[in-house]
């Protein structure tokens, strides 16, 4: 089973996150930016979903640690409810693979997922 690591601060998000994700992924999940990096110094997840707006170190400032990590290029999908043209042109640049628009539909997000690594 692939394996997601979702970072959101908002422990609904999450909640939703992996209800919509636990029939097909194996989900992780963590509160903020220096969580995830502390999770992926340990392990390497097959996509990573994470919120943009996030106290503290945002998805941008996470997003420039992740891509400043040995191993393996992360692909990574942001959530955001942010639409401007400078966020799609920066994640751009950061290697980002996709968007999803928060709210989201349960289909739009595993559409996404789906492109990015399958089923």
């Amino acid at each position: 089973m692939k394996t997601i690591l979702a970072v959101d601060d908002s422990p609904a998000n999450l909640t939703i996150v992996r209800e919509v994700l636990k029939e097909k992924y194996k989900v992780n999940v963590v509160t903020s930016g220096e969580q995830a990096l502390k999770f992926l110094e340990k392990k390497d997840p097959d996509l990573i979903l994470l919120d943009v707006c996030m106290p503290v170190m945002d998805g941008i400032e996470t997003m420039k640690h992740i891509n400043e990590m040995p191993g393996p290029a992360r692909k990574v999908i942001f959530l955001t409810a942010l639409t401007d043209a400078a966020l799609a042109e920066q994640a751009k640049e950061l290697n980002c693979v996709g968007f999803v628009s928060k709210p989201f539909a349960p289909a739009e997000l595993i559409s996404a997922i789906v492109s990015v690594i399958g089923e």
